[in-house]
């Protein structure tokens, strides 16, 4: 159970938390026993069953690569991300460092730009309060759904302000959008010849997405679906 303790009324943010916490994930080339199998398979479960993943980095070592491989695998899985740098009561150039691994985070984990990123300290206390706080925002963005106005005047001015490219001279038409679910959340838009879509286009709106709607680095996904013409039928 975890108090808030920037509420007033501290009996009015006890919320449940159940943590699981598991054995490090080492590279690849290191794992060799059948233990250590075992534990980076029980991370990945733990992964694909959990709400928010944090992700604990060692001040010592900085960000390395499989860091960032595990950070995918929780996108790729949809689950809601936080990455925390620990024993910052010992790390040398703190200031460097955060900047440092804040850089690496946005070049690699470009598809999730801006996932929280706070300095902790298991041994001090420090930064637990603010990690928890961010782990039940990421978790709320994560679970939310957006009324069916709000979305539209959202997409109708997304598309205004950037109206899609029509390849070969023939329009692609955009006509809705919807939520399809959440955990994480999940978009669905239709259109016309929504295949010809470029990627950069999708980004576009997955970007604003996040941005405009407050999902933050919360994933969040977007799928196009075509939509038959009415009027085809007529034509032939």
């Amino acid at each position: 159970v975890w108090h808030d303790p920037n509420t007033a009324e501290p009996e009015l943010a006890v919320r449940p938390v159940r943590l699981i916490d598991t054995a490090g994930m080492r590279k690849r080339a290191r794992v060799q026993e059948k233990l250590e199998k075992l534990s980076v398979a029980d991370a990945r479960r733990a992964i694909d069953f959990a709400e928010v993943v944090v992700l604990l980095l060692d001040a010592s070592k900085g960000l390395e690569l499989q860091d960032l491989k595990i950070a995918d695998h929780v996108v790729q899985e949809g689950r809601a991300l936080i990455i925390a740098i620990n024993k910052w009561d010992i790390a040398e150039n703190a200031s460097s460092l955060f900047n440092g691994i804040r850089g690496a985070l946005d070049e690699g984990l470009a598809q999730l730009k801006g996932v929280p990123l706070i300095a902790v300290s298991a041994m001090t206390g420090k930064g637990l309060d603010q990690m928890l706080s961010a782990a039940f925002a990421a978790r709320d963005a994560w679970n939310s759904r957006v009324s069916t106005s709000v979305l539209n005047r959202w997409f109708e001015a997304a598309v205004d302000a950037n109206p899609p490219p029509a390849p070969g001279g023939k329009r692609i038409k955009l006509r809705y959008i919807t939520q399809a679910k959440s955990r994480p959340p999940t978009f669905v838009i239709f259109g016309s010849r929504v295949d010809q879509l470029p990627e950069s286009y999708r980004r576009y709106l997955l970007n604003g997405i996040r941005r405009d709607l407050d999902f933050g680095a919360v994933p969040v996904r977007l799928n196009l679906r075509a939509t038959s013409n009415p009027f085809a039928a007529e034509k032939n």
